[in-house]
């Protein structure tokens, strides 16, 4: 870890709206680059094998798309299911064991504090709202969405012991969006379906820890809500805040309360009568009441915008400091635990992935930090924030099929990159979530059509683990993690 620097910030302004060493790049210049990038990328530590040069991916093979959404990790209430019906869309099932993350010890009860034989966990309390239940097992799940093309879309859990189970929405679907609710989870997507008539229509499910192998039948959302990237999901308190990049190229919201959805609204650019727009979907990030969007526009500049309650109003959108980004790709956001945003974003000039943070109350930018001059990129960036209170940041190689991730303490204060894996089959840009009982985060990703799993303690990467029955799919998978008790 570096040691924390203290930057100069600056004072928010409203708008309107290479000396090359054997690696995996080569000067290919991604979308909006100005000058062709030779990046100096070698492979980071734990680095297998490298591959041919793919074509830049930013999710789905034909479209751009947005980050995944972190999950949530509030208080839940009781075990109501957040669908009006009990119907199952899981037609496939597969369980996997796994291994306690406990030590082997033959001595100890449940409920004295210390992990014996046969327990996930043990707390030492009887509280079921928290990490670890009464019963020393996992308090918590991860929850994984994928789209297949025009098959079923892929429901996965992974809980630390029992391990994965695996099965289909009734739905087919690409890019996914997942976020953790006060009563389970709720899920979107866009069809991948051949219908011309039905491509791209918005449709959602809920999870609901009451029904946990149950996933409800799949809705459209709205009327004719149709997008050409995204969506993003946000949950504060009992709301769900939707965002998408219409077919019109303008982005649109939506709130779901109480079970229903309320009509589509626009997204405010510079102008409150002027709809915000651009070449990529907005991203959102839920804050303790309010909630963030922050885009790119068509001139390569992050734009934001905030509504401060879960059924506000939005505010005009603002230009935020960074240089020019890849407008193709949607930044990666969070608010972090002192109410401060942090963007995250690939640089046009050089590919480098950079950050700026919004300092609450002063309403002040920091000034930019580069991750590291080898933390280079294509494709969208994943963002979580751990319960410990750091950031992870997970890409796909610029132009390689690797997985590669950084740990960092601040915005301005972040480790070495590390790599994740190398696949030698065609890799999507991968998804984070704060991680479940044995790990700071997890890291799910697809290479050649399949689902792995890696679980993140500090700087360390878990090998690579298949998904047993996750494959075939297309879509660069969706990820959060939620309460199984409480």
């Amino acid at each position: 870890m570096h040691p924390a620097r203290v930057l100069p910030v600056v004072v928010l302004l409203s708008v309107r709206c290479t000396d090359e060493q054997p690696s995996g790049f080569s000067a290919t210049t991604p979308a909006d680059t100005t000058a062709p990038i030779t990046n100096p990328q070698s492979s980071f530590p734990d680095a297998t094998d490298t591959v041919d040069p793919p074509t830049t991916t930013t999710g789905e093979p034909t479209t751009t798309t947005t980050g995944t959404t972190d999950a949530l990790t509030g208080t839940t209430t009781d075990a109501a299911s957040t669908s009006t019906t009990s119907t199952s869309t899981t037609t496939t099932s597969t369980t996997v064991e796994t291994a306690t993350t406990g030590p082997d010890t033959t001595a100890g009860v449940c409920g004295d504090g210390v992990v014996a034989r046969g327990e996930v966990c043990d707390d030492g309390d009887a509280d079921d709202a928290d990490a670890c239940l009464g019963d020393c097992t996992s308090g918590q799940a991860l929850l994984v969405l994928a789209g297949a093309g025009t098959g079923p879309a892929l429901a996965a859990r992974f809980v630390p012991g029992p391990g994965w189970s695996v099965g289909e929405l009734d739905v087919d679907l690409g890019e996914t969006a997942l976020v953790a609710t006060h009563l389970g989870a709720l899920g979107a997507g866009r069809r991948a379906t051949a219908d011309v008539d039905a491509e791209n229509e918005l449709f959602y499910t809920t999870w609901s820890k009451g029904q946990p192998d149950d996933w409800a039948p799949a809705q459209a959302i709205g009327a004719f809500g149709f997008g050409i990237d995204g969506p993003a999901l946000a949950a504060v308190a009992e709301t769900v805040t939707l965002a998408f990049l219409g077919t019109d190229f303008k982005h649109y919201t939506a709130l779901w309360t109480d079970g229903a959805w309320a009509p589509f609204a626009p997204l405010p650019a510079g102008m409150p009568q002027v709809q915000a727009f651009g070449p990529s979907a907005a991203v959102l990030a839920p804050g303790t009441v309010e909630t963030y969007a922050a885009y790119a526009g068509d001139n390569g500049k992050i734009f934001y915008s905030l509504k401060s309650s879960p059924g506000g109003a939005w505010q005009p959108s603002m230009q935020a400091p960074p240089p020019l980004v890849v407008s193709g790709l949607t930044p990666a956001a969070l608010v972090d635990a002192e109410g401060d945003l942090l963007l995250a974003y690939v640089r046009a000039a050089d590919g480098k992935i950079a950050v700026v943070k919004l300092l609450t109350p002063q309403n002040a930018w920091t000034v930019e930090t580069v991750v590291d001059d080898l933390a280079i990129t294509a494709s969208e960036l994943a963002f979580v924030a751990a319960d410990d209170g750091a950031y992870y940041l997970a890409w796909r190689g610029y132009d390689d099929e690797g997985v590669y991730a950084v740990r960092g303490l601040d915005h301005d204060d972040w480790g070495a990159p590390f790599t994740v894996a190398e696949p030698a089959t065609a890799t999507l840009p991968p998804a984070l979530a704060r991680g479940t009982v044995g790990a700071d985060a997890e890291l799910v990703y697809v290479t050649g059509g399949a689902l792995q799993h890696v679980r993140l303690v500090d700087e360390d990467p878990s090998p690579p683990a298949a998904v047993p029955g996750a494959t075939g799919l297309k879509a660069r998978p969706a990820a959060a993690r939620v309460q199984l008790g409480g």
